[in-house]
């Protein structure tokens, strides 16, 4: 991915508490789990990797179940998703959601 990450996490909606102790429940009243990972790409892929059969299993009954990836860039680059990544995504069934900033 061209760019660089300034942050990076999954977030998922659930009503049950599945994804403790990987992920964080931040909002209490929302029922919003968040999994913070690192800002640089290969180790972000390597913790998803880790996590792998906890991610596959909040596909059932999470709602908005997204990573969300913010990326700074100048207005020249492209923003490109590298098959490792988008693989993980269909894998466990989250969707991909980046914010651009220039």
């Amino acid at each position: 991915m061209n760019g660089i990450i300034t942050n990076a996490l999954i977030r998922c909606t659930r009503e049950d508490e599945i994804a403790h102790p990987v992920f964080e429940k931040v909002r209490n009243d929302l029922d919003i789990w968040v999994l913070e990972l690192p800002e640089i790409l290969n180790p972000l892929i390597t913790d998803l990797t880790k996590h792998l059969p906890l991610l596959k299993q909040l596909r059932t009954n999470s709602s908005d179940y997204t990573l969300h990836l913010a990326v700074t860039i100048d207005e020249h680059r492209l923003i490109s998703i590298p098959p490792s990544l988008s693989g993980l995504a269909h894998e466990c069934g989250f969707s991909i959601e980046v914010v651009v900033s220039l």
